[in-house]
């Protein structure tokens, strides 16, 4: 329990890792009991009560403690739940938003438990269960297809036993999701071109024969050569992938992504251009990458991102690039083994579902696309069922089969 009370000091504080949110929600999809007390948890009321009896205290007396308590430990941030709905509109509801999860924390560093028998009053404990449920789809993993220059495939995955062969110039080493490469003797064989391809429902991780490293999300590829021997770096991607170059200012690096051309000397980005999303974005972490597209480009600083939209503009224009503040953590989530939403609508929500569980979405009835907005995070190694039991908190309604998920208003 005190490994649970400690993840949810980190939640209610906004500090919790990835690893740490990741824990947390598989504890709470472990039993409703578990979900229903982080839901009491932010009951402003039960709160105010719980903290009263704790100390005592009228129910104002006990809101203005958790004032004093809340500027002592700076918890007076706004508290987001994992998924909910944008509907905290006014100053009163946020305020009280803050008060409440203030005052779960304090409840929590006084090593209280008052508010379990609460939240098991209406919620009886059930067992967890390991088992996935018939109509169900498990969370995606380390899986890859290694197609050589010759066509050969090599499939990679969490069960593969480690993989080494000889690819042109280069030694080729596979081994728990990574993939890597040693230049070997330039002078003893040709430079020839690999391609690394995720399914639907798989990641993976490359590292380049130049020392830049890459990592893929599901449903993406990146084409490359086995060494880098002439004046620059090149290689092509789609999908979405995120990128650490190795620095050599002599030899400069350049990402292709369907018509669009990011050119860097030492830097880390992430490049997103799925064909089903509007835009081709890329969000610059560190360093500078200049983004060329048809006859405009953008430079881009870190925390910028840049926003290529491929569509025909209805005035017949050239497509122009945007550019404005990225919000990193949201762009990188995915890396970082989450989902990350930020007034997302529900057709973007689904299309990462989509990818990541390997599953086809359809939409029955009319769904007004106004009408849902995500906030928040989940950990990816949830089932795709538990997932959307959280994403239900906002009256979505949905089944599975098979590989086939129906949304319905």
């Amino acid at each position: 329990m005190e490994r649970i009370k400690y993840l949810l000091l980190r939640f209610l504080r906004e500090e919790a890792t990835p690893a740490e949110q990741a824990e947390l929600d598989t504890w709470l999809a472990a039993a409703p009991a578990n979900q229903a007390l982080l839901e009491e948890l932010q009951d402003p009321a039960l709160v105010a009560e719980a903290l009263a009896k704790l100390d005592g205290l009228h129910r104002q007396e006990a809101w203005a403690k958790v004032e004093s308590h809340a500027a002592t430990h700076r918890l007076a941030a706004q508290h987001r739940p994992a998924v909910r709905m944008g509907d905290d509109r006014s100053t009163n509801r946020r305020r009280i938003l803050r008060w409440s999860s203030a005052a779960a924390a304090v409840l929590i560093i006084a090593g209280a438990a008052i508010l379990l028998p609460y939240a098991r009053r209406n919620h009886p404990p059930a067992t967890a269960t390991t088992t996935t449920p018939a109509h169900d789809a498990l969370p995606g993993g380390n899986k890859a297809i290694l197609t050589l220059s010759g066509g050969r495939q090599v499939i990679l995955d969490s069960a593969t036993e480690d993989t080494v062969l000889t690819e042109g110039a280069a030694i080729v080493a596979g081994v728990k999701g990574k993939l890597a490469y040693n230049p070997g003797n330039l002078a003893d064989a040709p430079v020839v071109y690999n391609t690394l391809a995720t399914p639907r429902g798989g990641q993976y991780q490359l590292t380049l024969p130049d020392g830049s490293r890459v990592w893929l999300n599901a449903e993406s590829s990146i084409t490359y050569p086995t060494a880098f021997t002439g004046k620059d770096r090149k290689v092509s991607v789609t999908g979405e992938a995120y990128f650490e170059i190795a620095k050599n200012p002599h030899q400069p690096f350049s990402v292709e992504e369907k018509g669009m051309t990011i050119t860097v000397l030492g830097t880390s980005f992430n490049v997103n251009g799925y064909d089903d999303e509007p835009f081709s974005k890329t969000t610059l972490v560190e360093g500078k990458v200049n983004v060329d597209f048809g006859k405009v480009g953008a430079l881009l600083e870190p925390g910028m991102q840049s926003e290529v939209y491929r569509r025909p503009n209805p005035d017949n224009r050239v497509p122009a690039i945007k550019v404005g503040p990225a919000n990193v953590e949201q762009a990188l989530a995915w890396k970082n083994g989450l989902f990350a939403f930020s007034n997302a609508d529900l057709p973007t929500v689904m299309r990462q579902l989509s990818r990541w569980y390997n599953v086809d979405v359809k939409y029955e009835g009319e769904i007004p696309k106004d009408k849902y907005q995500f906030n928040g995070k989940i950990g990816k190694t949830l089932t795709l069922d538990q997932v959307l039991k959280i994403l239900t908190k906002t009256q979505v309604r949905y089944s599975i089969d098979g590989n086939e998920l129906t949304i319905r208003p």
